[in-house]
């Protein structure tokens, strides 16, 4: 097989998190389950070290964050999370009968440093 391009893998250098905002599981269930339809199911959310959460990246809307971005650094506006030592494929909403899903993310070394940096800061 022949390459035609270089392809370069390059992790990012640096997460930079405005806001981290802990929860309770229960009440990050609660916040995750508005506006839920009976039968239905959310956005996924991730779990990574005993930690499930969601991300806001920041829209790349000035030239100063796609620069750092090239740079490396990556910026969330906030991240809601809560602690949840076993992972689950998903959490039954049982009033709504609804659905969170779950995805495991642990095998990004970043996300994983993600949760790391969450549990240390509470």
């Amino acid at each position: 097989m022949v390459t035609l391009v270089k392809v370069t893998f390059k992790p990012w250098e640096e997460v930079i998190i405005h806001e981290a905002i802990r929860y309770s599981l229960e009440d990050l269930v609660k916040l995750l389950s508005i506006g839920v339809p009976p039968g239905g199911r959310t956005s996924p959310v991730l779990w990574a070290k005993g930690v499930i959460f969601t991300l806001a990246a920041m829209p790349p809307a000035t030239s100063e964050i796609i620069k750092e971005q090239l740079e490396g650094k990556i910026h969330y506006a906030a991240v809601q999370w809560a602690s949840m030592p076993e992972y689950k494929k998903e959490i039954l909403i049982e009033d709504l009968n609804a659905r969170i899903p779950i995805a495991y993310v642990s095998a990004s070394p970043i996300l994983c440093d993600v949760a790391e940096a969450l549990k240390e800061e509470s």
